[in-house]
């Protein structure tokens, strides 16, 4: 069987795979998957060069962390609740497949020590194999569903599940590591396909909540558009219906040379009709091939109609490759349009503009908005934590903002003022195997 310091070694490499190759960008930063790996590393090497079945304990505020980080970042624990267990259960199947069936056949008798130890190399070359296999379909089911982003922004937060999840995971982990140290294999086997059959369990229903969230989602914002469409129409109706009149007494009040009459109808005609000559926004924002981030700007237009504020809008980028968190992402453009939004509300001309570009690189987001201009205050100072121009505000969003964009090595944040306009806007970088942008759609 193998031996202890290699056995500790192999499962140090795979928890090391999966970080780099499955947790970060979606669950954990760089900064934190650092740490993780510095203490991965460092059980790699004592377990090298000792043969202390205590280095095995490393896993412990290695476990606890990977758990800790997420949840102080999203205030979530259903995320990486679930991605511990997933951790564990891929791991050990991948084990289990391979290197743990040999073990059985040996320890049964059912195999020599010499064919054991001739394939042995072979076996541990399968499990690499398979590992790569189950993180490649994992990854697929990720991107497929969605499934990091969606856990993040569910509207419940499933704590109790999570403490569920975390005790039944940490108490067959106990059990698993007790029967290797001590020898037993029953035990062992049990705890691995209790662990695999649980989170596999777990894992589907996740499945099927993250498909009909989405689902709810994408339904939400079609009831949006189609009630905006619908409301066209009617007017559309009511104003077809009402044309012919509505000439005639422009005519006869130009006929009789009273001006002021006609342009007073005139005006009205235009205020009427002006919902049906607005761009459908609803549509624009459909370009967006992004549920949670379609979902905040369908709401921010419903904002928008009910103050009587009618935004532009310009988008050429699907927003499916960013690199950042989601959470952190929609973080930042609502902390944007929320400025935006109680900027105009203090003037009469209230005018918002918002732009979703790009290049191969990078993705920008822009929001200009009018203002009542003070030129005492400086940007330094809009940056600063609780400081806001608003009575009985907290005035932490520009703060948020620079703190979530520092966060990410290669984005960046600008603020300026121009034409009567205050322009707030970030640039975040695109992942590597980006997808070529839109052409430019602009309503």
């Amino acid at each position: 069987m193998l031996d202890r310091p290699f056995f500790i070694s192999l499962l140090s490499l795979n928890l090391l795979q999966l970080l780099w190759l499955f947790a970060y960008k979606k669950i954990l930063l760089f900064r934190e998957t650092m740490i993780l790996s510095i203490i991965l590393i460092v059980q790699f090497i004592v377990s090298s060069l000792t043969n202390d079945r205590l280095v095995i304990l490393l896993l412990i505020p290695f476990f606890l962390l990977q758990f800790l980080f997420p949840v102080k970042r999203v205030q979530n624990w259903l995320t990486p609740a679930l991605f511990l267990s997933f951790e564990n259960a891929i791991v050990l199947l991948s084990w289990f497949l391979t290197l743990d069936f040999w073990d059985i056949l040996f320890i049964n008798h059912f195999i020599s020590f010499e064919t054991y130890s001739t394939y042995l190399q072979f076996f541990i070359f399968l499990q690499q194999f398979v590992f790569y296999l189950l993180l490649i379909f994992a990854n697929y089911l990720n991107k497929r569903f969605s499934m990091t982003v969606t856990l993040h922004l569910l509207p419940k937060k499933y704590r109790f599940i999570s403490a569920l999840l975390l005790f039944f995971l940490f108490f067959t982990i106990g059990l698993q590591q007790l029967s290797v140290l001590e020898g037993y294999s029953a035990p062992f086997f049990y705890s691995t396909f209790m662990i695999i059959c649980f989170t596999a369990f777990l894992s589907w229903n996740m499945l099927l909540v993250v498909k009909q969230q989405n689902e709810q989602q994408y339904i939400s914002i079609l009831k949006e558009k189609y009630e905006q469409e619908q409301e066209k129409i009617e007017r559309s109706n009511e104003f077809r219906h009402d044309y012919k009149q509505l000439l005639m007494g422009l005519t006869s009040y130009l006929e009789t040379n009273n001006t002021k009459q006609a342009l007073e109808l005139l005006h009205s005609i235009i205020d009427y009709s002006n919902s049906l000559l607005t761009p459908n926004l609803y549509k624009t924002i459909a370009v967006i091939h992004n549920p949670p981030i379609q979902g905040l700007l369908t709401n921010f237009l419903k904002k928008c109609s009910e103050g009587n504020i009618q935004p532009k809008i310009q988008i050429t980028e699907k927003l499916t490759d960013i690199d950042m968190n989601i959470v952190d992402f929609i973080r930042c453009f609502s902390i944007l349009l929320d400025n935006a939004y109680e900027a105009v509300q203090e003037i009469n001309l209230q005018l918002i503009e918002i732009n979703i570009t790009g290049n191969p690189e990078f993705v920008k987001v822009t929001v200009k908005n009018t203002y009542s201009d003070d030129s005492s205050l400086s940007f330094h100072s809009l940056l600063q934590n609780n400081f806001s121009t608003k009575e009985n505000h907290q005035g932490k969003g520009l703060y948020i903002l620079a703190k979530l964009i520092d966060k990410y090595k290669k984005a960046s944040y600008q603020l300026a003022k121009k034409d009567n306009y205050f322009i707030a806007s970030f640039s975040i970088p695109k992942l590597k195997n980006n997808n070529p942008s839109l052409k430019n759609v602009e309503q």
